[in-house]
């Protein structure tokens, strides 16, 4: 199970997950970020992951979606730490890919 709790504040939105983020917990993340995060306009994403005690390749995905959105990640523990990092560092070498191969074709 997941718990989602959305705070809106004047110059952010909090997203504080508690629980698993697995299968079909994380598809209702992803749906929810879509909805939720379409209302944003400047604020920062700030998400919290302190409480989330597991997560499965669809959880990462989806934490791969919001973090190329511009979102910030407060992590609890080294593991989730370490696999934000991996996502940070795929999302890079991505958007370089891309940089590159539009440069090739001009």
């Amino acid at each position: 199970m997941l718990k989602i709790t959305i705070t809106d504040l004047d110059d952010e939105q909090r997203w504080s997950l508690q629980g698993q983020l697995v299968g079909q917990w994380a598809t209702e993340l992803k749906s929810t970020w879509r909805e939720a995060h379409a209302l944003v306009g400047k604020r920062r994403c700030i998400v919290d992951l302190i409480e989330v005690t597991l997560i499965d390749r669809n959880g990462e995905a989806i934490l791969a979606e919001i973090m190329s959105q511009g979102a910030e990640f407060i992590s609890g523990d080294v593991y989730t730490e370490h696999l934000l990092r991996n996502l940070r560092n795929k999302l890079k070498r991505s958007l370089m890919k891309r940089k590159k191969e539009d440069g090739s074709n001009d």
